[in-house]
């Protein structure tokens, strides 16, 4: 297995996330105040460049180049957005840095906003999250009360305000253009790019937006370096992650594992392997809107590279044994997809309808020819034609099951 180290979960079960001084006594906020007395904003984004630290929430982009972007815009009024959406089904690692340790998540969203200059800072937080966002509430006004935000930030010239943004809830919203609409006031949709945010992002203004668990790595680099991350899991992409194990398998659960572990090694190593008495038929790999994976296909490396056959997504993994109706898991899928598209683009907002609906009509695997043809072509629209990965996210795993799992030769 690869070099591995805690740097996500470290003080997760022995340390009082409500207490800031629980997270001080083992060294938080001393990223801050590095960052503050001895770095400039561009040695700090320096660091996280050689860190080669990819985005957490799915994409995988590489976040030092983000911040660089934004940070060398001349503008000068910018935002930061940690985005606290996560409504992948089977996806709550986020929720989970919250829970266990709300003052390392927002000392990574402070040096970062403050390195790239911006003076507002928002907390995208699905709606859902009630408890999380009492938690947050009580970590903000805490670090207030120190000074860890505020104006004149420990003595210094840095100023930065912080606020909650509680959405909707919904999944499209992940999806950075879309989050920024939101805060905007406008629907949850997805705009046109370019410009990227990173140009003309929340109110015309350059605005960087990062994944949760991604913002949380950044203290571990400031206090560490970056060269020093960039030694943790793949060469390729680089560092710890927050794998969630879920379904047939005897230990379920957020666990903090290397990069470039394969799905095996996960599935059997970290996850314990296969429930008792249960055959593994298949894995999902990254959510709902995740890949399938087949037997054959378990030895391979899970990176946020281009070049992985199975991107590692969000992190989920999704274990399913042979006693499991694949046709519940499929009503499943679509019906979610079906909900959450937000309509802007008729392939998506009609063709996610009609995949439920041939879904809904499918007993046991008897399907129609006339559906059989349709199912193809709507297969295919959704993959190539949607205005955003929405609609070929709804088809990921439908697809899949069509060409490795065989369901329509039964």
């Amino acid at each position: 297995m690869a070099k591995t180290e805690k740097i996500l979960t470290k003080n997760w079960g022995h340390i009082n996330p409500l207490k800031i001084a629980d997270y001080i006594n083992v060294g938080g906020y001393g990223a801050l105040k590095k960052f503050v007395s001895e770095m400039k904003p561009q040695t700090a984004i320096a660091e996280i460049v050689k860190s080669k630290l990819s985005g957490r929430g799915g994409a995988g982009f590489l976040t030092g180049e983000k911040l660089k972007i934004v940070a060398e815009n001349a503008s000068h009024e910018k935002y930061f957005i940690c985005n606290l959406e996560e409504s992948e089904p089977g996806t709550y690692k986020d929720r989970m840095i919250v829970d266990n340790d709300p003052h390392l998540l927002l000392e990574g969203v402070i040096i970062a906003a403050l390195a790239v200059g911006a003076h507002k800072a928002y907390l995208y937080l699905n709606g859902n999250y009630h408890k999380q966002k009492e938690i947050l509430e009580t970590a903000l006004e805490a670090a207030r009360k120190k000074n860890f935000w505020g104006p004149g930030i420990m003595g210094s010239s840095y100023d930065l305000d912080i606020e909650i943004f509680s959405g909707a809830g919904a999944y499209i919203c992940g999806e950075e253009t879309a989050l920024l609409n939101s805060i905007e006031g406008r629907r949850g949709e997805p705009r046109l790019r370019p410009p990227y945010p990173t140009e003309t992002g929340l109110f015309g203004k350059p605005t960087c937006v990062n994944n949760a668990e991604t913002i949380a790595n950044i203290p571990w680099i400031i206090l560490n370096s970056g060269k020093k991350y960039a030694k943790l899991g793949a060469t390729c992409s680089p560092g710890m992650k927050l794998y969630i194990l879920g379904g047939s398998v005897k230990k379920p659960g957020v666990v903090e594992a290397p990069t470039g572990l394969t799905i095996r090694e996960l599935i059997d190593e970290i996850g314990g392997g296969v429930t008792l008495g249960k055959e593994f038929w298949f894995a999902q790999i990254g959510g709902a809107s995740g890949h399938l994976v087949t037997e054959k296909e378990l030895d391979t490396p899970l990176t946020f590279s281009r070049d992985c056959p199975i991107p590692l997504g969000s992190g989920s993994i999704l274990v399913v044994d042979k006693s499991a109706n694949i046709y519940d898991l499929i009503l499943s899928w679509t019906e979610f997809f079906r909900r959450e598209s937000c309509g802007k683009c008729v392939p998506c907002r009609e063709g996610t309808f009609r995949l439920h609906e041939i879904v809904s009509r499918w007993q046991d695997g008897e399907i129609s020819e006339r559906d059989r043809e349709a199912l193809k072509d709507i297969l295919w629209t959704l993959e190539n034609t949607t205005f955003c990965p929405l609609g070929r996210f709804a088809a990921t795993a439908m697809g899949d099951a069509v060409e490795k799992l065989k369901i329509l030769c039964k």
